[in-house]
Formats: C-alpha cells, structure tokens, sequence
C-alpha cells in the first residue's frame, strides 16, 4: 500500500464524526477514486470500494450466494447473462487476508465491524476455512461500542446488528459477551424507545427472550417490566398498531403460564382498538376490528371474536356510503365493433353458438400478460394487498401483492374483464336472437348435443331460457345457476369421479361445485381455461361467485339483470362444447 492512499484511509477514519452509514464511506471511497485515480486504481482502494458496498442482512437472496452479505446490484446485460456488483467471485484470499488486518489496524468501530463481519461471512465460501473466532470478537465489540456511542445513523440498522453480533457470540461460545450484549440490547431499546414507534422497542424481548439459549435472570423481569409499563402507556392513546405489537409481545409471553393474563392484555388491546375504530371511517375501522378478530381468533377467545364479529357486521353496513364510484371511459370504435360483432354472429345457429362460447371465453395466458403490463404502468397498486367489499360493506376476499398472490390477480382480472366486455357480450346475444328470431328450443337443441345435459332436466332449461328471453332474469338465473352444478355432477361421475363426501351426521353430502371446478380431471375435460372462468362466475369469492351469492340468498334483486344472465347462458354455451369421445374402429 503506498503513501498516498495510506494518508487517505487515515484522514477517511479521522473524518468520521457523529453518526454515519456505511454507503457514506463507499461514497467518500469512490469520490477519492475518480479524483486521483480515473484510470485504473490500486488494488487496495478497489478493495476498500467493495467491502463498504456490500449490502448486509441480504433477505431476497438474487444471488444464491447463501451469505449474510450480498451485492447491490443483480441484473443481465444484452446477453442475457447475470452480472451483479460486487460479486462474491471477485472475493479472493488476497482480499480476505486484507480486510481482516484493516479490522485489526481500524480504530474506529464502524469500519472494524465491517471488516470483521465480511471476512467471517465469506471466509468458507472463499477459502473453505471458518475464520478464527478472534474476528467474530472484534465484530460484537465493535457492534457495542456503536449501540453505547450512538455511532451509527439508523437506530433500525443498530438492532440488526446488534442480533447479528448476538447470533456470532452463541456460535463462538463467549459467554462474556453474550453477558455484555444482553446488557448492551435491553439498555439500547431502554435509550430508544418511543412509545409511538414500535420499530424500535420489543426488539429485547425477541433477542433474548424468545432465544432458548440465552440464561436471563434479573434482565427477563426488567424486560416484561418495560413492556407492561410501555402497553398501559399506549393503551390510554390512539396508536393502535404500536398497542398492537406491545400486547402480542406479553401475550406470548404470558400464554404458557398465565392464560388469564393473556386474555386481560388481548381485551384491553381490542377495548382500545374499538374505542379507536370509532373515530375513523367505517372501511378502516373495520380493517381494524378484523386484525383484532383474527388475534382473538387465534389465542382461543371465542366469545370475544364473536361479538366483534357483530360489530364488524353493523359497521360494516356504513363502508358502501362512504366509498367513491369512479368510473373509467373507455372508448371503442363503432366500425371496430360492427366489425367483431358481425364476425360472432356470422354463420348458422349452431356456428355462431360455438363461437360466442369460444370468443368471450378468457384465455389465462393473455390474462397473465395483461397483469405484466399492468403492473409496468402502475407497479405501486400491485404491492399491496387489496380487499373486495361487497354491496353490504361485507369484506369477502383479500387479494396479496402480485408477487405473492398471482392467482388471486388473475382471477380478479378475469372478473373486471367480464365487466367491461359484458355490454359487447350483451349486443352480439341480442343481435343474434334477432337475426335468428331464437326460441329457447333452439337455444335447448344446441345445448343437448352435449351428453353433460339430463333429458330429465331439460324442463328446468326450458323455463330457465324462456325466462332469459322474455327479460325476467330473475327467474332465469334462479333457475338456471343450480343447473349448472348438475351439470358438472353429470360430467364428474362421467369420468368416474366421486360427487359424494361423508357429512357429520353420518350420511352423504354432494361435494361442492368448486371442489370439482377444481379436480384435475375435469380441468382434463375442460381444458384450463374453462374450469377457471367456471370458478371465477360462480364459486370463487374475488370472482362473481354467482352459485353462492345466488344459492345461499346473498344477492339483492338488482343484481338479477341481463349482463348476469348473459354470463349464465355462456356458460351453459361452454359446457355445451363438452362431447362424448368416440372409438374409432
């Protein structure tokens, strides 16, 4: 190392003053770099560069490097193949043997930390040798000093690093340091602490409290001691989240051994998160109230989640006022239309009955491609999680990030898709029946070429069409949704599929149309595509759920009209494309 870029590390460590973050001293590192050397720097400070550019505490491990420390960047170039920055195979012996004599050399914690810790990460990865433990013991003293100096920026990043040392003094067995640290850790969170900020308290009882390996005497009661202090506190003002975290910490805590106190701390919490809802609109504080059900839930307190369950009930009737129609014009050209429905309707009954099923029947694989490009225009409405609230104020279903939850995306993509395109289905129905003056035996011919549809239940279709065509929808889809479900019992027993289930009172039950929606055996028949727009229109509950909105008596009349009804008969349509398969001597 010459001269030069020694005076430079030691006026770099002399600068460090008050708080700092370690991307600070990359970007002191890199400033030095283009100023002095723009060309090809010395080994040394490219060194330098890439330990302070390292991202510690890697969670979605893009690299596979399976390490604490990962890059800061993964990406592929035109030629498709991956580059990351810094790259763990630029790590050498040389580099390693480097960084462990700077956190021998460095005064200031900040800088030994980071050594020390990125030579006990990558030492087996790069050399296939664990580092002496003497590195892991500058890496904890180091921590500690920066917790009881308040040497580091984010008191966040202070807490992981104190779990890491914490996580380094068990695997080295120093119990003079796990002594330290647990002093270290419960007097951080005590000098941080703000009642209103839960991210930086309860991080004592996580570490130490719930590590099995750690000896607590005196220090376990102080613990618990500043977490009812802290709930009580918070209980008596309005931040529902942070009385949130405090009480879950106790009840856990108190669950074994004291059960009666578990349910005191999760009453209190759920008397504050009421008190609270109050003063918000009906929609969050049901938000609320449902996280407060789920915890009752969950810790057995089952007369207090159902009367929260009422509650939820009645103000749940309050979200339909308070929410906001917003309405998207979406403009199609006439001759573009007149176009495609003169397509649909092109060609005898039986024809265009074929491809009315066929062109308005929603392919997945476009949809999938739809909710890329979606997610490109407005990435920030996929990341979270979206609930879908009935005409009652009811919530019936969640749907996650896109990431974690693509088939809820597709199957409430498929559902906005039938709402838009329900009007072009309803013109090229109507279009159609006047072309051909359709009757419902018409309608009933084309449908009992299929061998899914029972000659004795061919009254049902009669009076459920001829109500579809004479406008009284009501009926028609009273009438015809039921049907539907026989008609799959029909195909699974077809195939030889079972359509009983043992019910609690010893006899049999009809397995539910969604359980055989979802039988691969009928996704065989039907294709993917059919089986999953099935599910969407009438079982499943971020779809239109049509079977059990309509069966179970949840539907208000209003929501008995044509676009529904159009959406029955195309599904009738579609089942009608099922056809016994012939031998072929």
């Amino acid at each position: 190392m010459n001269e030069e870029i020694r005076e430079f590390l030691h006026t770099l460590e002399s600068s460090i003053s008050g708080t700092i973050e370690e991307y600070e001293i990359s970007e002191k590192i890199k400033t030095f770099i283009e100023e002095k050397f723009k060309q090809k720097p010395p080994d040394a400070l490219i060194w330098e560069l890439m330990a302070f550019a390292f991202i510690e505490n890697y969670q979605n491990d893009e690299s596979g490097w399976g390490t604490y420390f990962g890059p800061i960047f993964v990406g592929t170039n035109k030629e498709g193949k991956v580059i990351e920055y810094p790259s763990l195979r630029r790590v050498t012996s040389e580099i390693l043997f480097y960084w462990e004599k700077r956190a021998k050399e460095s005064k200031h914690p900040i800088l030994r930390q980071r050594y020390s810790n990125l030579v006990w990460d990558f030492s087996e990865k790069i050399i296939q040798q664990k580092p002496h433990y003497s590195i892991a013991q500058i890496f904890i003293d180091s921590i500690i000093e920066i917790a009881e100096k308040d040497l580091y920026k984010y008191e966040v990043k202070v807490i992981e690093k104190l779990k890491r040392a914490l996580s380094l003094a068990l695997t080295i067995n120093d119990k003079e340091r796990i002594e330290k640290l647990k002093n270290t850790i419960i007097n951080y969170e005590e000098k941080i602490a703000e009642d209103d900020k839960p991210g930086l308290w309860g991080f004592s009882y996580e570490l130490l409290i719930k590590n099995k390996k750690i000896q607590l005497n005196q220090e376990e009661q102080r613990i618990i001691k500043n977490l009812e202090e802290r709930l009580e506190r918070i209980l008596k003002g309005n931040n529902h989240w942070a009385a949130q975290r405090a009480a879950l910490l106790l009840a856990d805590y108190y669950k074994g051994e004291n059960p009666f106190r578990t349910k005191d701390i999760l009453i209190a919490y759920g008397d504050m998160v009421q008190r609270v809802a109050k003063q918000a609109s009906s929609l969050v504080g049901v938000s609320w109230l449902e996280g407060v059900f789920h915890i009752y839930s969950q810790y057995g307190l089952k007369n207090e989640a159902n009367k929260l369950l009422i509650k939820i009930k009645e103000i749940s009737k309050n979200i339909p006022s308070e929410m906001k129609q917003i309405e998207v014009p979406i403009e199609i050209p006439k001759d573009e239309l007149e176009k495609f429905i003169n397509d649909v309707i092109d060609g005898d009954i039986k024809t265009v009955l074929q491809k009315v099923a066929i062109y308005y029947l929603p392919k997945k694989d476009k949809i999938i491609n739809q909710l890329k490009n979606l997610s490109q225009i407005a990435p920030i409405s996929f990341l979270f999680t979206r609930k879908i609230i009935d005409e009652s104020g009811r919530e019936i279903a969640a749907i996650g990030s896109l990431e974690e939850d693509i088939d809820g995306h597709i199957v409430f993509q498929i559902s906005q898709n039938m709402q838009l395109t329900s009007f072009i289905l309803r013109e090229a129905i109507s279009r159609f029946i006047s072309k051909y003056n359709i009757s419902s035996a018409s309608i009933i011919d084309y449908l009992y070429n299929s061998p899914l549809f029972d000659e004795r239940r061919k009254e049902f279709f009669q009076t459920g069409i001829d109500a579809y065509l004479n406008g009284q929808f009501l009926i028609a889809l009273h009438v015809l949704i039921p049907q539907i479900e026989a008609l799959i019992r029909n195909l699974a027993e077809m195939i030889g599929l079972p359509v009983l289930k043992q019910s609690r009172s010893g006899g049999f039950n009809y397995r539910t149309l969604d359980e055989l929606l979802r039988e691969d055996n009928i996704k065989q028949v039907f294709g993917e595509d059919m089986s999953l727009y099935l599910r969407v229109l009438f079982t499943d509950p971020r779809g239109w759920n049509l079977r059990n909105n309509v069966c179970h008596g949840i539907s208000h009349a209003g929501i008995f009209n044509e676009h529904i009804a159009d959406r029955v008969l195309h599904a009738l349509l579609c089942l009608a494309l099922v056809k016994e398969k012939r031998d072929v001597k």
